[in-house]
């Protein structure tokens, strides 16, 4: 019998993030409980366009065997939500499946946990924030709506560029919820994985008297309840409670 790993002994999940951005990683590394290991491969973005996406995710195949083959993983997330939601649910769930069956691993996807997350808290009405182009955020706009999710406001910086985004800081982006979030909304949806986003998770909760999703906060939810764990994370949202 296998001795347990010193690394994982909880678990172990893989994640695939995009290039040339680390802010999954470092979130998941920062935020993990003990007893868990993080094991990233990356996949290159060169636009933050529906095209820029589909062209990223023709690697997806690769990273995700590469990390069941050889980094001895329990669970994979592919991170990216654009990466997920581009091609609609039914696309984003076929191919979840499909990895896993050829991986022999547990694959998900960061629009799926967010699906997840926002039916947890029990939100149906959000306020979506993104960095994207404006295609990508009526893609994703379709993405939710066809989980019955509305849209009530939104608000996006509408870059292109995957270098661009990787310089928004985090108080630009608390600042553009407080100014397009409405009452009609009960949750706001910050939405990319490239956004150093976790710390203002938890202060626009308290303002705004309302649940705050974000990428890597959902991301690394969905991998530890993949894993059975249900650990309690101060300082990352009422999402924890669930």
């Amino acid at each position: 019998m296998s001795r347990p790993f010193t690394d994982g002994w909880r678990g172990r999940i893989g994640l695939v993030a995009t290039a040339p951005g680390n802010a999954t990683e470092a979130d998941f590394n920062k935020y993990r409980p003990e007893g868990v290991a993080v094991m990233t491969t990356r996949t290159p973005l060169t636009s933050s366009t529906p095209e820029g996406i589909r062209q990223m995710n023709s690697f997806i195949r690769d990273a995700v065997l590469m990390l069941a083959q050889n980094a001895y993983c329990d669970v994979i997330l592919c991170s990216s939500t654009a990466g997920s939601f581009v091609d609609g649910r039914e696309t984003d769930k076929a191919n979840a499946e499909k990895l896993s069956r050829e991986s022999g691993c547990k694959v998900i996807t960061s629009a799926a946990c967010m699906l997840q997350a926002l039916k947890a808290l029990g939100v149906s009405a959000v306020t979506l924030i993104t960095p994207s182009s404006k295609e990508l955020n009526q893609l994703e706009v379709a993405f939710l709506e066809s989980a019955g999710v509305k849209v009530t406001a939104q608000g996006g910086f509408h870059l292109r560029s995957p270098r661009d985004i990787l310089a928004v800081p985090p108080a630009e982006v608390a600042e553009l919820v407080r100014k397009k979030d409405c009452a009609a909304s009960d949750g706001v949806l910050i939405s990319c994985s490239g956004l150093h986003v976790m710390e203002i998770i938890e202060p626009l909760e308290k303002e705004l008297g309302k649940p705050v999703l974000a990428s890597n906060q959902f991301g690394l939810w969905g991998c530890l309840r993949a894993l059975g764990i249900s650990d309690k994370m101060a300082g990352l949202g009422s999402l924890w409670e669930h």
